[in-house]
């Protein structure tokens, strides 16, 4: 059982979050804040979230698990307005939420049924920071006429490359112009541009961390709520055929 306040900001952002990946998530709840894993139905990608406790207006009660339908908190977040601060309650059979001077009550989600995944150990050689809104430049032009993305780092520059039967485009970061930049040898590798560009849409922190290899887990890292919570994406390659 517990009691928390949180923006309406914040909450969306865990919501948005979530939303990318699974439409169930177990939130487990201890004395130091809010933490969630997921993984989606085709174990392609993974999500690993942690909201402290400084990030809630409000923050008591029991270290508990609940399983949560993403789609009531989206709900929950239709009836807000920016600047409301939202309560959410929980006293073992149901989740209410205070919205203003409204009351919605919903049932919960039963936590053994969901997917409680083992976090591999993912750790490519090289990384770099983005602004995220120069990612999402590089997603947009490449939708129309792609499913993939290939990321390449190299000691002087981050490359976004898209590619289909007749058209690709290149996004090209100079070493000047990102923030940080980490790589000792050249690394390239594909990934799914529908998981890509559904999880940096989802960051609303103004960067990102991506972590690359050859051929090798991406690993996303990014801050959430002003620097009280951080997220962390894994997503599988897409391995070209010979």
């Amino acid at each position: 059982m517990f009691k928390l306040r949180i923006k309406m900001e914040n909450l969306r952002e865990l919501v948005e979050v979530v939303s990318t990946l699974v439409s169930e998530v177990k939130l487990s709840i201890s004395k130091d804040g809010l933490e969630a894993k997921a993984v989606d139905p085709s174990h392609v990608a993974m999500l690993v979230l942690k909201l402290q406790k400084g990030i809630f207006e409000e923050f008591t009660g029991e270290p508990t698990e609940i399983g949560v339908d993403v789609e009531k908190l989206k709900e929950v977040l239709r009836l807000s307005k920016p600047g409301d601060v939202l309560e959410l309650q929980f006293d073992g059979k149901r989740l209410v939420a205070n919205v203003g001077r409204l009351t919605r009550q919903m049932a919960v989600v039963d936590p053994a049924g969901i997917t409680d995944p083992k976090v591999p150990n993912v750790n490519p050689p090289a990384s770099v920071t983005v602004k995220t809104e120069e990612m999402r430049q590089g997603i947009r032009g490449s939708e129309s006429f792609t499913d993939h993305v290939t990321l390449s780092l190299e000691p002087e520059a981050f490359t976004m490359h898209s590619e289909g039967d007749t058209d690709r485009l290149d996004l090209r970061l100079p070493k000047e112009s990102l923030t940080r930049l980490d790589v000792k040898e050249p690394v390239k590798s594909m990934y799914p541009l529908d998981f890509f560009s559904a999880m940096v849409k989802s960051i609303a922190s103004e960067d990102a961390t991506l972590f690359v290899g050859n051929e090798y887990p991406l690993k996303i890292e990014f801050a959430m709520g002003a620097g009280r919570g951080e997220g962390r994406y894994l997503l599988a390659p897409r391995v070209e055929e010979d």
